[in-house]
């Protein structure tokens, strides 16, 4: 992974379309089982909906125990060709909902390797 820094695939999520939604709120909302609640009226960023985890079945219902991972990680793709890729395309890679899953935070955090 020579060369290799998340900030290249941008800052944070991003909100290409301008709604105040982020890519992380919209991966949220496109995945609970139920209706979000937002934490404004605004409707900017998810604090609860209804998410069953992929890898384990446990339903999560607060955001923040959530995280969005990539299904193609922004390190194996650096490594086969999104090194050369200009900025703004990686940004939108890092943003795609077709490669966003929310997965339970402590698991995506865990160190444990298999």
């Amino acid at each position: 992974m020579a060369g290799y820094h998340r900030s290249a695939f941008g800052h944070g999520w991003d909100d290409a379309n301008g709604d105040c939604q982020n890519s992380r709120a919209e991966a949220l909302v496109a995945s609970s089982t139920t209706q979000v609640r937002f934490a404004t009226d605004r409707g900017c960023r998810v604090v609860a909906g209804r998410w069953v985890s992929a890898f384990t079945g446990n339903v999560i219902q607060n955001a923040s125990n959530i995280d969005i991972d990539h299904l193609v990680p922004l390190a194996w793709s650096w490594d086969r060709g999104a090194n050369k890729w200009p900025d703004e395309k990686r940004v939108r890679f890092a943003n795609d909902p077709v490669n966003l899953l929310p997965v339970e935070a402590s698991l995506n955090r865990s160190t444990i390797t298999i």
